[in-house]
């Protein structure tokens, strides 16, 4: 029996599209490293900034606050749609080896039985496989393909969940290097020394005085000079 063109171009097409949906499953476990180191990194980023956070008052801390509330609702949707993507589903396979073994030998022997020679039985049992394994191929990758392109939907969903919550951390960070510089340049301003002022450049300075003495050369106003010391005894 002459090989049949149709059939077998239909199962080179149908078996190459079942093999590529079968690979696609794998892709969404590829993804998983990518989002953990993500959310890792974001722990490490609140980590640095949870002091920070604790001291801020008024407008610095709504916004603080504002802006971890979108992080962690961003977050949190990401974990949603990755946990929704690698979801169990239901593939279908083409049947097991075996199986299309025993169907392949009732083939033969039925058509041995009408009569056909074992070269026409064999060819008979081989259309019969290959037919069957055409319809298994296009079955299965329609239904695997609407399996993978539903997580794929989650899957792009949780990636830009996740670009989103970096976001909302880098401008959680910028707050924070933005005011902690704000706040340390009063604080730097008030502990620096004042200058003493200094002479204006030709001039001398004075030299200090003694203890006693003024600017005018006299001892202390009111005070009478000291006498020659009194001898004891008399005259």
């Amino acid at each position: 029996m002459p090989a049949d063109p149709s059939l077998d171009h239909l199962e080179r097409t149908f078996g190459d599209s079942y093999r590529k949906e079968i690979d696609q499953e794998e892709n969404v476990w590829r993804s998983l490293p990518f989002f953990a180191a993500t959310l890792a990194l974001q722990v490490a980023a609140l980590a640095q900034i949870r002091d920070w956070f604790g001291m801020q008052q008024g407008g610095v801390f709504w916004a603080a606050a504002g802006l971890l509330g979108a992080a962690a609702a961003a977050t949190l949707c990401a974990l949603v749609c990755l946990a929704r993507s690698i979801s169990p589903a239901e593939l279908r396979y083409v049947s097991r080896e075996p199986e299309l073994l025993r169907y392949a030998e009732a083939v033969r022997a039925q058509a041995e039985a009408d009569g056909a020679s074992p070269a026409l039985a064999s060819d008979a049992a081989l259309a019969a496989v290959r037919a069957t394994l055409v319809e298994q191929y296009a079955l299965a990758a329609d239904n695997n393909r609407a399996v993978n392109q539903r997580r794929a939907r989650w899957r792009n969903a949780a990636g830009l969940a996740t670009l989103c919550s970096v976001l909302v951390f880098v401008a959680l960070v910028a707050l924070a290097v933005v005011s902690g510089l704000h706040q340390a340049s009063p604080a730097r301003r008030v502990a620096e020394p004042h200058a003493e002022p200094q002479a204006p450049a030709g001039t001398i300075a004075a030299a200090p005085l003694p203890p006693g003495r003024t600017a005018g050369g006299g001892g202390q106003p009111g005070a009478a000079p000291a006498g020659p010391p009194a001898h004891a005894g008399g005259p």
